[in-house]
């Protein structure tokens, strides 16, 4: 794998449940991408004591993760707790390796197939990503996304590199990927990228282009910031 040699930081550890893609080219493949718009977080909304109910979501939730309503109060309970110690961000970000396997070993130990994977982020994505989210207001919550970048922690040699996703943050911290709009083989031809077997590019080669690209309106994409970000695989739980 090939890239442009930079120092990269830590931006969280992100418990994921890959689902095949239900639409569009690769059909049926896993995409090994971060964003909740494409596979399932075990840490999500829904984990929150604070976020507004929604019944089928926590039916959907309850079925897919075979789970009932009084594991998922000490969820929002246990949750509520990392948050304080600064454990937990939001939305979905482990701060912390420990707290991520803490979390699926007391409440998914049922569930197999689970990825924890880490993004990374150079120094101008950092510096960028901490200047858009900054909060406006007291009473806005700090992003977990946000949190982590602030604590400046420099990306470890002991992980495998996946590739490079491009997402598009929104105001909660959630984010979409470019595949959610199925381009990643016009972006690959655009650009002269390579879509490798996990779904992510190669490279992050012409990332300046691709990032100019997604971030212009009328290509059709979510008008919210998109950046690039390095994703890597810490282990199979």
């Amino acid at each position: 794998m090939n890239d442009i040699a930079t120092n990269y930081y830590f931006g969280g550890y992100y418990l994921t449940k890959l689902r095949p893609k239900g639409y569009g080219s690769g059909l049926g493949n896993l995409i090994y991408t971060c964003s909740e718009c494409i596979n399932d977080p075990l840490l999500d909304t829904w984990s929150y004591s604070w976020a507004t109910d929604n019944n089928k979501q926590i039916d959907e939730i309850k079925s897919n993760f075979k789970l009932s309503e009084n594991q998922i109060d000490k969820i929002r309970n246990w949750v509520n707790d990392k948050i304080q110690d600064n454990k937990i961000g939001f939305l979905n970000v482990f701060q912390d390796l420990e707290t991520a396997l803490d979390y699926k070993s007391r409440f998914f130990i049922h569930l197999s197939d689970i990825k924890i994977f880490a993004l990374y982020f150079d120094a101008n994505e950092k510096e960028a990503i901490l200047k858009e989210f900054r909060p406006q207001s007291e009473t806005m919550r700090e992003i977990g996304l946000r949190l982590t970048l602030l604590k400046e922690i420099l990306e470890p040699e002991n992980e495998i590199v996946l590739g490079y996703d491009y997402i598009g943050i929104e105001i909660d911290g959630s984010f979409h990927s470019f595949h959610c709009h199925d381009i990643g083989r016009e972006l690959a031809g655009k650009f002269g990228l390579v879509l490798n077997e996990y779904g992510l590019f190669d490279s992050n080669l012409n990332s300046k282009q691709v990032l100019d690209y997604l971030n212009d309106e009328k290509n059709g994409c979510e008008p919210v910031p998109w950046f690039i970000v390095k994703t890597k695989l810490v282990r199979d739980v």
